[in-house]
């Protein structure tokens, strides 16, 4: 636990140091694209983050991204990251949270969140705004 607040607290350290800075580490094509997403401002106060470099490809993606987000934000899956006990136990805690979802569906986020949030994934940066809008899981 405390490793995962140390965790955090430095993502929130080196996010609020890259506030500003513009561009990717991602070639036009995708190509070498890293785990990151440094935002900046768009007019209107909307960040824009490479969502694509944050959630790759996969089985349970589009699960995550159009479900998960009904009940809180996507910041605390990218940054908690946690290993295959931490997933099992949220997946206890959100089974009932979600009952609409198939039984398959709900696999299949699980898996993808399982094998892509791991504690050995580097923590993408994220925008500070994004970073201080959420306080809990």
């Amino acid at each position: 636990m405390i490793s995962r607040i140390w965790k955090w607290w430095g993502v929130g350290m080196m996010a609020a140091l890259l506030v500003g800075v513009s561009g990717c580490d991602a070639s036009a094509d995708g190509e070498g694209a890293s785990p990151r997403a440094v935002g900046g401002a768009a007019p209107g106060g909307v960040y824009q983050v490479d969502m694509d470099a944050i959630f790759p490809a996969g089985a349970g993606r589009d699960i995550l991204l159009n479900n998960c987000q009904s009940c809180h934000s996507w910041v605390p899956v990218v940054v908690l990251q946690m290993n295959e006990e931490e997933w099992a136990r949220s997946r206890g805690e959100h089974r009932a949270r979600v009952e609409a979802m198939s039984d398959a569906d709900f696999d299949t986020l699980y898996a993808y969140l399982a094998s892509t949030f791991t504690p050995d994934r580097p923590v993408p940066e994220l925008p500070a705004a994004l970073l201080e809008s959420w306080t809990t899981y």
